[in-house]
């Protein structure tokens, strides 16, 4: 067989059947461009959270099945979605976020909403309900809320997308699962998503695949001014293809642009108040009295995120994934302030130095004859990713951050595998950052002790 050439943009993602499988990268990339999704959108898929299930699925999907992600049903009716698109219908917005036909029918299918006369009995179902979110087979009767909260139609959509994609690998899919954005003492319950402040002022460090993940979990948000919310993006890199596979923003035709620019775009679309910063964060750098003193932090460097211990972020919620096919699943989220500072928690850790071993493995050895042996080992030694991972993990922070603008408890720790049940879990504290600024009031009252008085 005559080897195919590597495709750049699905590299990362053909790595995971690649170290998963013993398969070679021209297998990869052929499974890879035969996996086609259907979406069938049902006719009660009409709230917030419905439509950014639909619109995370596609999205994400988009770059996992690489052959098409197509929807079917009730797909003409009025966008219902805060996130910047620039049209009022759903099949449009899902045509501009990566929808596209294909022929034939799909390798796998996922249902919005309740049940569809064009779902099969295989079909993945997302539901939501409060702050919590998962999955079941088409024919389980979870019941969905009125869907204001659209943060849980995001974890919906990426986790019937993530049981599909493992579904077509042939893996084993734990049905029903559920992720908790709010999770509570027993006793208590959460608040209402309407009930909740916003974030109003956010300091983002890193713009890669979490980055644009936190941006878009954001920009679902219904804030009532947009222009109230200011934003510092931070980054230096460049956006390559490799970055098309794990990064819902980046585009083909944004391929040498710089990741801050491609994330300003998105954001300034939204009305957000933007500001850039296209280099990386220095450990002579200190916060202003105007600055955003509370952070997102999706960067992949433990070194980078102890300088941020000193520049003077009084709250950081940082995310991280798994690196490899056995553990690309794995996602952390971990709320720092002063109490729990972030040098403290990496002290005595350091970044793996990337090596240019190249792995004896047949799929590595006939890779080497197409790029040479130092292409293959960049391949060897970059990380894996799936998109579906990165929505969920952002999704998680986001509502970090909502818990602690809303001075409520929130979860300081948590380690999940979306294989697993349910996630390694931190203790609760109320997170002491009295720079928090929120976006407007709540659109009823807010049941949190102390959020009167940020």
């Amino acid at each position: 067989m005559v080897a195919m050439a590597l495709d750049r943009q699905i590299a990362r993602l053909s790595k995971i059947l690649v170290d998963s499988e013993g398969i070679t990268f021209d297998e990869a990339q052929v499974r890879l461009r035969g996996l086609t999704l259907e979406i069938v959108v049902c006719d009660d898929a009409t709230t917030p959270a419905a439509h950014a299930a639909v619109l995370t699925a596609v999205s994400v999907g988009s770059r996992t099945f690489v052959g098409g992600v197509r929807l079917v049903g009730a797909v003409d009716q009025r966008l219902n979605s805060a996130l910047p698109l620039p049209t009022q219908i759903l099949a449009a917005a899902a045509e501009l976020v990566g929808a596209s036909p294909f022929e034939g029918p799909p390798a796998q299918q996922i249902q919005i909403g309740a049940a569809s006369q064009l779902a099969e009995a295989r079909t993945v179902r997302a539901w939501w309900n409060g702050w919590r979110a998962g999955i079941g087979t088409a024919g389980e009767c979870t019941i969905c809320d009125i869907g204001e909260n659209p943060l849980c139609g995001i974890v919906g959509g990426a986790l019937a997308v993530g049981a599909a994609f493992d579904l077509a690998r042939r893996r084993a899919v734990e049905f029903p699962t559920e992720v908790d954005l709010w999770p509570s003492v027993p006793g208590d319950e959460p608040p209402a998503f309407t009930e909740v402040y916003l974030p109003g002022a956010l300091w983002l460090v890193g713009l890669g695949n979490l980055g644009q993940a936190f941006l878009w979990a954001l920009s679902a948000l219904p804030y009532a001014n947009p222009a109230d919310v200011a934003l510092v993006l931070q980054d230096r890199d460049k956006v390559s293809e490799e970055n098309w596979a794990t990064s819902v923003l980046v585009r083909s035709e944004t391929y040498g642009d710089l990741k801050t620019k491609v994330a300003a775009a998105w954001v300034e679309a939204k009305g957000f108040d933007v500001r850039r910063l296209d280099r990386r964060l220095l450990a002579s750098d200190r916060l202003e009295d105007n600055d955003p003193h509370v952070a997102l932090c999706g960067v992949d460097k433990i070194a980078a995120r102890r300088l941020m211990a000193q520049t003077g972020f009084q709250c950081i919620v940082d995310a991280g994934l798994g690196r490899k096919a056995s553990d690309f699943n794995r996602y952390r989220v971990t709320v720092f302030d002063a109490a729990r500072p972030i040098d403290k928690h990496f002290e005595g850790q350091a970044d793996t130095a990337k090596g240019n071993e190249i792995p004896d493995a047949h799929a590595y050895r006939r890779l080497q004859t197409e790029v040479g042996d130092c292409g293959t080992a960049e391949i060897a030694g970059a990380s894996v990713a799936a998109p579906h991972v990165s929505a969920i993990a952002a999704a998680v922070a986001v509502s970090r951050l909502i818990a602690i603008t809303s001075a409520c408890p929130c979860r300081v720790g948590e380690v999940r595998r979306l294989s697993e049940p349910k996630p390694k879990a931190g203790p609760q504290a109320i997170i002491q950052a009295r720079a928090v600024q929120h976006a407007g009031r709540p659109l009823r009252r807010d049941n949190c002790a102390g959020a009167e008085e940020r």
